[in-house]
C-alpha cells in the first residue's frame, strides 16, 4: 500500500535511516479543515511518518484552549495550530515551544453579506469569528483597521467553524466573517463577496505552527527529529504533487468540488515554507502588544532541529531529489 502511494505521488526516494526495532508512537492534533492543515495530512497519507519510524495518529481538536488542554494532559505530543495558542500559553506560564511553522502569512478573506457594499456599511453590524483569542479574531481586527474603522464600530461574536459561519453570513444572521481557503472559495461560490484579502497585506503571522511542551523536546528529541524529517518531506510532497494533495484535502475536508480544491492548493502551495523555520517577525506579530514588553520572539520558538537537519544536508538532499 505504501509503495503504491509513494509511486502515485512521486514521493522522494527513501533516505537511509538507522533501523528501529519498533515505531515510536506520537499523537498529533490539528485545529480544523482550513487549507493550511493539508501538509500534515499529506505527510500522514504519504506514509512518511512510518518511513521515519513513527506510529503517528492525527486527531482533530477545534480551539486553542482544547488543544492546549490535551497537550498538558499528555494526550497529544505535537499540535498543529496558529502560533497564537502556544504564545498565549507561554505568557501564562506554560512551557510551550514552537518547533516549526509551515505557513507564516494571514490567509483570510473578509467576506460579507450581499447587503454590505462598502466598509462603512459594517458599522453597527456583527462579524463572526471562530473563537476568541485566535487568528480569526486577529484577522477581523486587521481588516477593520485596514477599512479605517474603529474596532468599536463592529461587534465581534464567536460562531464556530466555517460550516457554521458561512451560512450565518449567507442568511444575514451576521454581516461578515473571515474565512481561509477552502472555506473562502466555498463562500464565494455561494455568492458572498470578498471585501478584502488579508493575504495580500503580506503581514507575517505564524498561521500554521507546530508546538510541543519543552520538556518533551528535552526528553524525546530523537522522536521529534523524526517528526520534523517526515514533516519537511511531507511539505515537499504537498508543494510538488498537486493532484495527491488535492485528493488528501478532499478526503479530510469532505470537499466535493475539485475546482475549490484546486484553487485552495494553488493559494497555499505557492507560499508554503518547505523548510519550516520560524520567523521572528511572525512570532512578534502574534505576541499581544500589552504583554510583549521585555519579551523576545526567541523565547517562543526553537529552530534547532530544523537547523540541524539543514546542517546535516537532509534538506538539500530532498531538494536534489525533487529537481
Amino acid at each position: 500500500m505504501l509503495r503504491d502511494i509513494l509511486g502515485a505521488v512521486s514521493v522522494l526516494a527513501l533516505v537511509a535511516l538507522p533501523s528501529t526495532a519498533s515505531a515510536e508512537s506520537i499523537r498529533i492534533s490539528y485545529g480544523g479543515t482550513s487549507g493550511y492543515n493539508v501538509p500534515i495530512w499529506v505527510t500522514q497519507e504519504a506514509g512518511l511518518f512510518k518511513k521515519y519510524g513513527l506510529n503517528a495518529e492525527l486527531i482533530m481538536i477545534s480551539g486553542a484552549a482544547q488543544s492546549m488542554q490535551a497537550m498538558l494532559a499528555n494526550e497529544t505530543q505535537v499540535a498543529n495550530t496558529s502560533g497564537s495558542a502556544p504564545i498565549h500559553a507561554k505568557l501564562q506560564g506554560a512551557d510551550t515551544v514552537i518547533i516549526a511553522t509551515s505557513y507564516d502569512l494571514i490567509p483570510y478573506g473578509f467576506v460579507v453579506h450581499r447587503d454590505i457594499r462598502t466598509p462603512a456599511d459594517l458599522k453597527g453590524k456583527r462579524v463572526a469569528i471562530a473563537r476568541f483569542g485566535g487568528i480569526t479574531e486577529l484577522a477581523v481586527k486587521l481588516a477593520v483597521e485596514k477599512f479605517g474603522l474603529n474596532p468599536k464600530d463592529v461587534t465581534i461574536i464567536q460562531a464556530g467553524p466555517d460550516a457554521q459561519r458561512i451560512p450565518a453570513v449567507v442568511t444575514g444572521a451576521v454581516a461578515a466573517s473571515v474565512l481561509a481557503p477552502p472555506g473562502l472559495f466555498a463562500a464565494t461560490a455561494q455568492g458572498l463577496r470578498v471585501l478584502a484579502d488579508l493575504g495580500n497585506l503580506g503581514a507575517k503571522y505564524p498561521t500554521s505552527s507546530f508546538f510541543i511542551m519543552r520538556p518533551y523536546l528535552v526528553q524525546n528529541r530523537p522522536v521529534l527529529k523524526k517528526f520534523v524529517m517526515a514533516l519537511i518531506e511531507g511539505l515537499h510532497v504537498y508543494v510538488g504533487n498537486k493532484e495527491f494533495s488535492m485528493r488528501v484535502m478532499q478526503q479530510y475536508t469532505k470537499l466535493k468540488d475539485p475546482q475549490i480544491a484546486s484553487e485552495t492548493q494553488e493559494y497555499y502551495g505557492k507560499k508554503t515554507l518547505v523548510v519550516p523555520l520560524n520567523d521572528p517577525e511572525a512570532i512578534r506579530n502574534a505576541t499581544p502588544e500589552d504583554k510583549a514588553a521585555g519579551r523576545k520572539p526567541e523565547e517562543f520558538y526553537d529552530n534547532s532541529i530544523i537547523q540541524e537537519l539543514v546542517n546535516e544536508g537532509f534538506v538539500e538532499s530532498l531538494k536534489k531529489k525533487t529537481r
